[in-house]
């Protein structure tokens, strides 16, 4: 595939960015590897082996390349179980999108696998905690899936009024607010209470909550701004360790769930959202207007100036959201 797009994780990769950067010695840093990095990527077959069948030369495709001017893909080798998800991952893209929507294809089955597996009911509460290109995509669908209030949860003043554009009813200010307690008094509960009840009271809690960031720090503050019997979804990508308090979990019946589509590359009749559908619905939704993309583009740079906008999105959330790089002949690749 002859690459012409590629999109930046903030989440997945720029964890990755992160860990070898602090892997490096002061004394002695070495250049990042290029290699490695970027999952999504928008080109053009290139080049077909004698070997395949069903692709064909000049199909636009997205596929799971790293950041670069080519990528190999090798189709069909899904149920091979030496294979890895980027060596068959390819996939058509619809003429009426451009390079920069149909790369949110990939990101945005993952803010949909997420919600999919919130179980979102029309009147649902529902909070998004972290407000980057997942974090909004998943405010703008939690909306469409019918929650109220929608609530957004950042420190970041710019990605909070974004959210509110795409839809939020609420945002959380945590350098401001106190996270728990502002999500309790935006939501009500009409159901603890016994005997005739006067009405919707305060401080119910989220019924459904989205962890939308690589922080692990904040699991306890969902927990805490849970409703009872709440659903927590963890789309972040984070690991290590927190201490939580159990007794969250134990009496008030909370769920907590990962998010990661394991085991889904192929529709099941009990659970058909596969990735390829997923990216598919995105895509529709995208071409329908009722998925807003364009105000989560910040930059397309060649890929050649890649260096500057890694110490750029290292250094800082302010100033960018999502970050693109483009492959022409003349790029280094």
């Amino acid at each position: 595939v002859r690459i012409h797009t590629s999109q930046v994780s903030a989440g997945t990769e720029m964890n990755g960015v992160r860990r070898r950067r602090q892997a490096q010695s002061a004394a002695a840093q070495t250049p990042l590897p290029e290699a490695g990095l970027g999952y999504t990527a928008i080109g053009e077959i290139e080049q077909v082996g004698d070997a395949v069948s069903g692709w064909a030369v000049g199909e636009r495709v997205l596929c799971s390349g790293n950041h670069g001017s080519h990528w190999v893909v090798t189709p069909g080798d899904a149920n091979d179980p030496a294979s890895v998800p980027q060596q068959y991952m390819l996939q058509r893209v619809p003429a009426a999108l451009d390079d920069i929507q149909a790369c949110f294809g990939v990101l945005g089955d993952i803010a949909l696998h997420g919600i999919r597996r919130g179980q979102i009911q029309l009147g649902e509460a529902a909070a998004v905690h972290g407000l980057g290109v997942i974090g909004n995509l998943t405010v703008q669908m939690a909306r469409r899936s019918g929650a109220y209030p929608v609530i957004g949860v950042d420190l970041d003043p710019a990605r909070l009024a974004l959210a509110e554009q795409a839809g939020a009813t609420h945002v959380v200010h945590v350098g401001e607010q106190e996270p728990v307690a502002a999500i309790r008094e935006i939501t009500y509960s009409d159901w603890r209470f016994r005997g005739a009840l006067p009405g919707l009271e305060p401080d119910g809690g989220a019924d459904v909550q989205f962890h939308c960031t690589s922080v692990i720090a904040n699991y306890p503050v969902l927990l805490k701004a849970a409703a009872d019997r709440g659903r927590i979804v963890l789309i972040g990508a984070t690991g290590g360790q927190v201490a939580i308090e159990t007794n969250e979990l134990f009496r008030r019946e909370l769920k907590v769930m990962g998010s990661y589509e394991t085991g889904i590359a192929d529709p099941h009749p009990y659970w058909p959202w596969s990735r390829a559908r997923n990216r598919q619905v995105i895509w529709d939704m995208i071409a329908r207007g009722d998925l807003d993309v364009a105000p989560l583009v910040t930059h397309v740079v060649p890929g050649d100036d890649a260096p500057e906008l890694y110490d750029m999105m290292d250094a800082s959330t302010a100033g960018w959201m999502s970050v693109f790089f483009t492959w022409d002949a003349e790029s280094s690749g």
